[in-house]
């Protein structure tokens, strides 16, 4: 099977006993995910493929699944906080509709109309997804919610963001 992975999110816990897992997705829309009947779980360099059971909505990004794979909290102790992919295929729809903030790595940030930096990474291991961005040397991490996103030009790899005075002095 030749598949294009993208990545969605990381197994972030358990949910209960009988094998079902809480998966942190990155700041898409919930929604566009319920419909997938797999996804790819990263096991030591591997795309692995698991079958989806069940999944419902958990809280905001978060979802909750049962796979076919996995059956006790043994099982669930080998995929934590290892990353989920799904088919790129299936996703571009998505991908149309909007972008994936993956997508932004490389972009230079802007505030104010200054150049600030370039994003070096979308971390979703922490409880909010943050933007890495290069700056003066340093890596600064910029919570990634919308109210801060106040323009992305796709076509100039640029993205403007409306950071609170004093974030990018913090060490």
């Amino acid at each position: 099977m030749n598949v294009n992975h993208a990545k969605i999110g990381t197994v972030v816990s358990k949910h209960g006993y009988k094998g079902d897992i809480k998966i942190n997705i990155s700041p898409f829309n919930l929604n566009n995910f319920l419909d997938l009947t797999h996804l790819f779980i990263e096991l030591d360099g591997c795309f692995i493929p698991f079958s989806i059971n069940e999944m419902r909505s958990f809280s905001k990004n978060v979802l909750i699944l049962k796979l076919k794979e996995i059956n006790s909290e043994k099982e669930v102790d080998e995929i934590i906080h290892k990353n989920i992919y799904v088919d790129s295929t299936k996703i571009e729809s998505i991908k149309d509709s909007g972008f994936f903030y993956n997508d932004l790595i490389n972009f230079n940030v802007f505030k104010d109309s200054q150049k600030i930096g370039t994003i070096e990474n979308i971390n979703t291991e922490l409880p909010q997804a943050v933007f890495e961005i290069k700056y003066d040397s340093r890596l600064v991490l910029v919570p990634i919610h919308k109210d801060l996103i106040k323009e992305i030009d796709k076509e100039n790899n640029i993205i403007h963001l409306d950071i609170p005075d004093g974030l990018l002095e913090i060490i």
